[in-house]
């Protein structure tokens, strides 16, 4: 007779807080969004958008795997990249419009 085995479920506090990680088919690693999106993504951007996570407002949607890669979760970085989420919007021109240069008004 084999003996009784019982399964035992770990069950987590719930002061503890959950932490909400989605599904595997939407985290890439940032080479794999620049893959996946070379038209619109550049390595260089992204490797900076995810330096500077925290002071951007990606941090909730970048993870660190067990092996310490990055992992974006695609959907909310290129809402946050196409300035649809977490920046104030519109974004300033690099590009100075006429009647807007400080010597224009001098000259006038």
């Amino acid at each position: 007779m084999q003996p009784c085995r019982t399964m035992h479920a770990h069950i987590t506090s719930p002061d503890v807080p959950r932490l909400d990680i989605p599904p595997t088919s939407e985290l890439f690693s940032k080479e794999a969004l620049v893959e996946r999106h070379p038209n619109l993504l550049t390595y260089p951007r992204v490797q900076w958008a995810l330096r500077n996570r925290a002071r951007n407002g990606l941090s909730s949607v970048v993870y660190e795997s067990k092996s310490g890669q990055l992992l974006v979760h695609e959907p909310e970085f290129l809402r946050w990249y196409l300035g649809l989420t977490g920046r104030s919007k519109p974004r300033a021109s690099r590009v100075l419009r006429r009647g807007t240069d400080p010597r224009s008004l001098e000259e006038s």
